[in-house]
């Protein structure tokens, strides 16, 4: 009679912890207490780099021929910048060949700001059409240019910082979050940027995005835990979907 007793008992509980977490699930994918995307100010870390930034001298820089390689050996790649606009093609010549670094390196230090997302924005878009074309040879020449980086890193991850914060100011979509969730020696402040995108981007792609690069690569506590829980009201349902899909893998141990 116990055995029978304490067995009803136990399945009792489990009924009734599978409805609490059957009307959770329900709750959140409904939208039933969504909450409005309003931009917000960004964190100032990323201004306030800027403001200290050794800048490039604009009269020093030289435009190249952005629609052809200089060396033999990278005639090879031309083909694949049809298409490509000034700056995608000196981002495409620097990883592909090492080609034009000066150019690209003082853009990235330009005193301009517009001129410094400019080149962020086409660095991001060149990675994220090139990133899984085996066919180029892409990868693992962006790979090595990555760990070729060096002093120059700070001052690509703060450009592409400023074009992530320019879209959302200006509600455009964007994929730079990918190129700087795969830079290397990613820190605190950068989930803090993308916590910040995670709540405040109107764009539900860069919100799902980098809410994905906070839980996934991050995986600080203090960020994931909390933004998860924030991003349950997300207007949007695919954002309520991954972040409800991310607490439940961190709850079994998968993330």
């Amino acid at each position: 009679m116990m055995r029978c007793s304490t067995r009803k008992k136990i399945l009792v509980t489990l009924a009734s912890v599978v409805l609490v977490v059957v009307a959770v699930v329900v709750h959140a994918l409904a939208g039933l207490s969504t909450q409005p995307i309003l931009y917000a100010a960004p964190p100032a870390f990323v201004a306030q780099y800027a403001e200290n930034m050794q800048y490039s001298e604009p009269s020093s820089l030289v435009k190249v021929n952005a629609t052809a390689f200089e060396s033999p050996e990278g005639a090879h790649y031309t083909k694949w910048m049809q298409g490509f606009s000034y700056e995608e093609a000196l981002v495409f010549k620097a990883i592909m060949a090492g080609e034009s670094l000066d150019e690209l390196w003082g853009l990235f230090a330009h005193p301009d700001k517009a001129v410094r997302i400019k080149i962020a924005s086409a660095f991001a878009a060149v990675n994220i059409k090139f990133s899984h074309h085996d066919e180029s040879g892409f990868p693992p020449k962006r790979n090595q240019f990555w760990k070729d980086l060096g002093e120059q890193l700070p001052n690509v991850r703060n450009a592409l910082s400023e074009g992530l914060i320019e879209t959302a100011k200006h509600g455009t979509a964007t994929r730079i979050p990918y190129t700087l969730a795969w830079l290397p020696e990613m820190g605190t402040e950068t989930l803090k940027l993308f916590e910040w995108a995670a709540k405040h981007h109107p764009d539900p792609n860069v919100r799902r995005s980098s809410m994905y690069y906070v839980a996934y690569i991050g995986r600080e506590e203090e960020f994931s835990a909390p933004l998860l829980l924030n991003r349950a009201h997300d207007p949007d349902y695919s954002v309520r979907k991954l972040a409800l899909g991310l607490r439940f893998r961190r709850l079994v141990g998968d993330l």
